[in-house]
């Protein structure tokens, strides 16, 4: 993976905001060397969104302060490459992968980061277990003062009916003095009886507490054990390569790129398309069938896939891209009539929903509304009577022929480039 054309950012954590949370206790390094850097820049070097930053001295930097130096160390080239001769910190920690982002840097500081958040729920689940523990030795302690004032009761009620007893038999004087002992007794005996109470509805309370902290537990513990998917990777690193490429794109779009979105599909049109017979649509002749057409057609490309089959080795770079756009102008130029030709990508952000152009007539589309390319692409093909989809994806397939359209493979268009 091209480190060039990736940029960090916290959406597959689970963190919206950007280098926020776990990123700044993870990157602490990183922050601390690029503060120094900023100090020993003149003043005309610092960039300017870190004015703030450089004019911040000693102690710690705030948060907001730090993920900003982060988020400009990570688009700053030249800025980074700085900070990283100026970084004397360990080699294989995460701080010296993301100045430096060797071959494989970001899937090393995404486990980096996973390990330092373990470390913290680990640390969150023994402070649990710890406060578990005294509220159980409270509970404990108030069964057995429940207890104790329960014997208490009962021998206050003993004595009282021993006394009774002897009363009956003694003078009346005698019988006068006990009877006011009985009676200060049996006072003693409420007050124990409403001690108890209070006691026993304390011992409710904390048996509740008690109960929803051992649920607390017990999910935490879940938790915990299905953090892993159990291949060796985590649930939001995806093993498939398109897919980590769909996943880096939507990365690249929380940095603010300004994606634009194309205007609505073409109207449908009389004559549907049909592939030849004896062509297949995983071979280059099917490539050529597309040229050959005598009347326009729409080509919808699903982006990600087709850069996948052409430049498997960097298919996620910024020259992947730039290349597939090349080889669709050569077909485009090929072809004696102009077809319409859309290459689809995953993720957009808010804003304008106007196709954007490159030379060549080529259209580039990010899928909207948070949507995946496959969505897009399918939806797009729907009435259209002459549209053509270039992708390997068994859903987009299935989905754009029930649709009407005419499948070519992606493996086509890499055949076609290898032989053109």
């Amino acid at each position: 993976m091209s480190s060039s054309c990736t940029k960090l950012s916290t959406r597959q954590y689970g963190v919206m905001s950007s280098f926020g949370g776990i990123w700044l206790r993870v990157l602490g390094g990183a922050v601390e060397a690029a503060r120094k850097t900023l100090r020993d820049l003149d003043d005309t070097e610092v960039p300017a969104p870190l004015a703030r930053v450089a004019a911040s001295q000693g102690g710690r930097l705030p948060p907001p302060l730090a993920g900003r130096l982060l988020a400009e160390l990570d688009g700053n080239e030249w800025l980074r490459a700085k900070v990283a001769d100026d970084f004397d910190g360990d080699e294989s920690g995460p701080s010296w992968l993301f100045l430096n982002r060797p071959d494989g840097w970001w899937l090393q500081l995404v486990d980096s980061a996973i390990a330092a958040e373990e470390d913290q729920q680990q640390r969150k689940l023994e402070a649990a277990e710890a406060k578990l523990e005294t509220l159980e030795e409270r509970r404990a302690l108030a069964a057995r003062r429940a207890k104790e004032h329960k014997k208490v009761a009962a021998d206050s009620q003993a004595r009282a009916k021993r006394i009774e007893a002897s009363v009956k038999g003694d003078v009346a004087a005698r019988l006068a003095v006990e009877t006011a002992e009985s009676d200060s007794l049996r006072a003693q005996l409420s007050a124990t009886e409403a001690r108890l109470r209070s006691l026993r509805l304390e011992h409710q309370e904390l048996q509740a507490a008690f109960d929803g902290l051992r649920s607390r537990l017990a999910k935490a513990r879940r938790s915990r054990g299905s953090a892993g998917t159990g291949d060796g990777t985590t649930s939001f690193v995806p093993g498939d390569p398109i897919k980590l490429a769909r996943m880096l794109d939507l990365q690249n779009a929380a940095f603010g790129r300004d994606l634009a979105i194309p205007a609505e599909a073409a109207e449908p049109v009389a004559d549907p398309l049909v592939l030849a017979a004896g062509v297949r649509p995983d071979a280059s002749d099917a490539i050529r069938w597309l040229i050959g057409l005598e009347e326009a057609a729409v080509v919808l490309v699903d982006g990600y896939n087709a850069q996948f089959h052409i430049d498997r080795s960097d298919f996620t770079s910024g020259s992947a891209r730039r290349h597939l756009v090349e080889v669709l102008q050569r077909l485009r130029g090929a072809a004696p009539i102009g077809h319409r030709v859309v290459i689809v990508y995953d993720s957009t952000l808010p804003g304008s929903r106007d196709a954007r152009s490159s030379l060549g007539g080529v259209e580039v589309r990010f899928a909207a509304d948070d949507r995946i390319a496959d969505e897009e692409i399918v939806e797009m093909s729907a009435g259209l009577a002459r549209v053509v989809v270039i992708s390997s994806d068994r859903e987009v397939r299935e989905g754009a022929e029930a649709n009407g359209a005419v499948v070519l493979w992606s493996e086509a268009l890499a055949a076609w480039v290898g032989r053109a």
